[in-house]
């Protein structure tokens, strides 16, 4: 195969991977922020996951942290589910990311 296309293919694969990350990130906040008794728990959501740098993250967790946390056992378990998500979509992009860069140095 040509290696254009075999790029192609694997940075449409890493924004796929990037953009299920970035959906399971703002779900997770928002689970969160709910739970806590936050308001505006969907703003939080947003702001936790725009930007490169983690900013909006970090932003999240110095407001989380004068809350307690009200999970029930059901809102523990997605929890739980949706952090297992988002490790395995880091391996996998991860994964991707020396795939591409093998790409590069095989058929240079």
């Amino acid at each position: 195969m040509n290696q254009l296309l075999i790029m192609i293919f694997l940075m449409v694969l890493l924004l796929m991977t990037a953009g299920f990350l970035c959906y399971y990130v703002f779900t997770m906040v928002m689970l969160d922020a709910k739970s806590r008794g936050i308001k505006n728990p969907r703003f939080w959501s947003i702001i936790a996951t725009g930007g490169q740098n983690g900013g909006g993250l970090l932003l999240y967790l110095f407001t989380r942290r004068k809350t307690i946390s009200k999970m029930n056992s059901a809102e523990t378990a997605d929890f739980l589910k949706l952090k297992r998500k988002i490790y395995c979509l880091l391996a996998v992009m991860f994964f991707l990311f020396l795939l591409f860069v093998v790409v590069i140095f095989r058929f240079k």
